[in-house]
């Protein structure tokens, strides 16, 4: 198996989930919280399932899975304990070119659920290559005390103060003529380009130590400083350039 590790968008995405016991409950829940548009074929659902058809988040097709039943979906999700079901899912999705998850059948997936950790907007996924539930348990359990509180704030402070830098890339860019396709990915020579070091410089004890102490205004504060965003912009090489050959010009008139 060769797995390649992605964050796939969901939204208002169309899935169709066969199953309605407890595995339906374990992937209808983050379906539904990624904004999936979930439609479950099974013969009866447990009450957990079920409220998300009662409270409209699912849509439910009260039989067992019947031929055709794919069609018209992005992704497919098996939650079946019938090996036989679930390659009859499996092969009718991958003839249609339909990505298709089986729960602990391997040999009826084209892609695996890893185990998450998530806290706010921050989400660590971990995957055994499904040779281990219980290590991927482990891990997440293991990354669940990482994200703590302080983790979370300092995620909502980069993002914040990446806007702010992002702000002053497009002004930068927005009179140098070496940009060329937005967004202002700004070249590696830019004197005003904050390079992936210098973020991750900027993330020292002092600001870390000011996030646990709960002053969120202070730290933002230092990473700002520590960039460099609160200063103005330096002048661009093509401005240098042109100075130069200005002063050039004078001189040799002179």
């Amino acid at each position: 198996m060769g797995y390649y590790p992605v964050f796939w968008e969901m939204g208002d995405r169309p899935v169709l989930l066969v199953g309605g016991g407890n595995v339906a409950d374990e992937k209808v829940h983050k379906l539904v919280d990624a904004g999936a548009r979930v439609t479950i074929v099974a013969p009866e659902l447990i009450p957990e399932v079920k409220q998300y058809v009662d409270d409209g988040r699912a849509s439910w097709i009260e039989r067992p899975f019947e031929a055709g039943d794919t069609e018209g979906y992005e992704v497919v999700m098996v939650a079946t304990d019938d090996g036989e079901v679930n390659k009859q899912v499996a092969d009718e999705a991958r003839s249609r070119d339909i990505w298709v998850n089986a729960a602990d059948d391997v040999d009826n997936c084209d892609f695996i659920l890893p185990s998450l950790a998530k806290r706010g907007k921050i989400a660590i996924a971990s995957s055994t290559g499904g040779s281990s539930p219980a290590l991927a348990r482990w891990l997440r359990e293991r990354m669940e005390e990482f994200l703590s509180e302080d983790v979370e704030l300092l995620g909502d402070l980069l993002a914040e103060v990446r806007v702010m830098a992002r702000q002053r890339d497009r002004e930068c860019a927005g009179g140098c003529s070496l940009v060329r396709t937005p967004p202002p990915l700004l070249c590696k020579g830019c004197p005003n380009r904050i390079s992936a070091d210098t973020w991750q410089e900027a993330i020292d004890d002092e600001l870390q130590a000011l996030l646990k102490a709960g002053d969120y205004e202070a730290a933002k504060s230092r990473l700002i400083a520590s960039l460099g965003i609160d200063q103005p912009l330096k002048p661009r090489a093509a401005e240098v350039a042109d100075a130069d050959k200005i002063t050039a010009d004078v001189a040799g008139g002179d």
